[in-house]
């Protein structure tokens, strides 16, 4: 008998244990969701527990996870998402799509039919279901619902901080006025561990999308993450244009396929950003064009410039006309009030006529920077310096430069200052280490440099002093603009050194990475300056 009223109680804990669900912390700024959500916790904390390669561990945040959950290291929720991961590539987007298909903690029973890209990720809806059924009781025997409300206060101020930044800044807005069509919903979850951000369409009964943009939290405000408005408002203009370009591109795939030759010559760097076929590229191409006329817009010319200078570093190459076409866009939306959709197939016989016309000037650009785009370079020399008396500064360099080239064996060679100025360099881009002075190199083409350094100091448009600064830029080849040169230079031979960057920007000042002076984009014309 007390053996039947323990069976009991243990059932009746767990049935109060799933009926109470629990509830997300969110704000509205106009028709834009600012939330966390139990789920994404959910899947947070298993993810940090288990062996799951993209999460961020590193934050005060992920390790109250790892304290709170570690205990139980051998349940079926952190297996699964291992086995899922490793097997079968189920990673990124996919388990927070999974998420997004279900009810709330700790119910989470299926309310959204799968998609069949995500059953096609995880080999199977039985699959899907397993994980999702593992993950509930994970929930329950592990008491996430105890861990989410003694952090609900933390949940709270990262959702407040956010929506205050934003002040009346509405993104959403101006995306839909950009568009002229409206979506069903948008929602942003803050998530303190993602490693980055995916965003998620959700189909509606009437043929529409709950749009969402699943992100970590990339600013700090006494010691609680949050995001700012610009980085806010960029990633949501970037992930919800997809819920507006991607099925317009499904529509029209039959005319899109038409001009995919034109994918053929930018099929290896599209591939290494998951652009796996021309339609990917197109969608990519259009919502890229589209992010610079927003910016254009609401923000900057500036910022823009910037941005397209980015892109076709990218390989983006169609980009331009592109942005050309939605100009004409933007002047029938106010003058028609013509829509996205409608405008569309206008959009598409931008790829038609590239496809009949040669684009040798789209495709071989004159060299415009950031200096990421040196980075992916399928022929690079490499010049070190020889011309100092300091010859353990100078080993140090030889040192550093070899290491490079053995990491980028495959495309790169490694010359001496003196070889160099002895070499045609017309084919390479160039990347050369060393003071002005000491890479002789440098020496003979500094007078061409929008950037001058003497002594302890570093001038750009501004005057930058101290013993240990350096600089790192992008400049044209100078034997062929349409090769790129970086420049590691420094005010002293022994603070030559990189730094673990994607250098989105054409040039750098810096004591450390820490300690960033001055970075930016170039104006560009016959010479480039500040």
């Amino acid at each position: 008998m007390k053996l039947i009223f323990l069976i009991l109680v243990f059932f009746l804990n767990n049935v109060i244990a799933i009926g109470q669900q629990l509830v997300p912390i969110t704000r509205t700024v106009g028709k834009l969701n600012i939330t966390v959500d139990p789920r994404m916790e959910l899947l947070s904390a298993v993810q940090v527990v288990s062996d799951y390669s993209t999460i961020n561990r590193k934050t005060p945040y992920s390790n109250e996870l790892m304290q709170f959950f570690s205990k139980n290291s051998t349940h079926e929720a952190l297996i699964l998402t291992h086995q899922l991961e490793s097997e079968y590539g189920f990673a990124y987007d996919a388990p927070v799509n999974l998420m997004l298909c279900l009810s709330q903690v700790p119910e989470l029973k299926v309310v959204h039919s799968f998609p069949a890209r995500l059953i096609e990720r995880s080999k199977g809806k039985d699959n899907l279901e397993k994980y999702s059924s593992a993950l509930q009781l994970f929930a329950i025997e592990d008491k996430f619902a105890e861990f989410w409300d003694s952090k609900k206060s933390f949940y709270q101020k990262m959702v407040d901080y956010t929506v205050d930044d934003l002040s009346d800044f509405d993104p959403v807005g101006k995306l839909e006025n950009y568009y002229n069509e409206s979506k069903n919903s948008y929602t942003v979850t803050l998530s303190p561990s993602f490693a980055g951000g995916y965003g998620i369409r959700i189909p509606t009964q009437n043929n529409n999308f709950d749009t969402y943009a699943c992100l970590n939290v990339s600013d700090m405000k006494d010691s609680i993450p949050y995001y700012n408005k610009l980085g806010l408002s960029y990633f949501l203009w970037h992930e919800f244009s997809h819920s507006f370009v991607n099925p317009l591109t499904e529509k029209y795939k039959t005319q899109i396929e038409i001009s995919s030759k034109l994918y053929e010559p930018l099929e290896k760097n599209m591939k290494e950003m998951a652009c796996y076929n021309w339609g990917n590229c197109v969608n990519e191409h259009i919502i890229r064009a589209i992010f610079i006329r927003l910016l254009s817009i609401y923000c900057c010319e500036d910022e823009a410039k910037m941005q397209l200078s980015r892109e076709k570093s990218l390989r983006f190459a169609y980009i331009e006309p592109l942005i050309a076409k939605l100009e004409q866009f933007e002047h029938e939306r106010q003058t028609k009030k013509i829509t996205i959709t409608q405008f569309y197939p206008e959009l598409i016989s931008v790829f038609d006529n590239l496809a009949l016309t040669d684009n040798e000037k789209l495709l071989y650009p004159l060299f415009c920077g950031p200096i990421s785009s040196m980075l992916g370079s399928n022929k690079i020399v490499i010049i070190y310096p020889t011309n100092n008396p300091d010859t353990a500064a100078l080993r140090s360099i030889f040192n550093y430069t070899s290491r490079i080239q053995k990491m980028k064996s495959d495309v790169s060679i490694i010359r001496s200052d003196t070889e160099a100025l002895n070499m045609d360099l017309s084919d390479y881009s160039i990347m050369a280490y060393g003071t002005i002075e000491s890479n002789l190199f440098l020496k003979k083409h500094k007078e061409t440099f929008p950037f001058k350094i003497t002594n302890n100091a570093i001038y750009t448009d501004k005057k930058h002093e101290g013993a240990k600064l350096k600089l790192i830029s992008c400049l044209p080849n100078p034997y062929n603009d349409k090769k790129g040169m970086m420049v590691n230079t420094a005010t002293s031979n022994q603070c030559i050194s990189g730094v673990s960057n994607p250098f989105t920007d054409d040039y750098l000042v810096f004591e450390n990475i820490e300690n960033i002076l001055q970075k930016g984009i170039y104006i560009k014309g016959k010479t480039w300056r500040f």
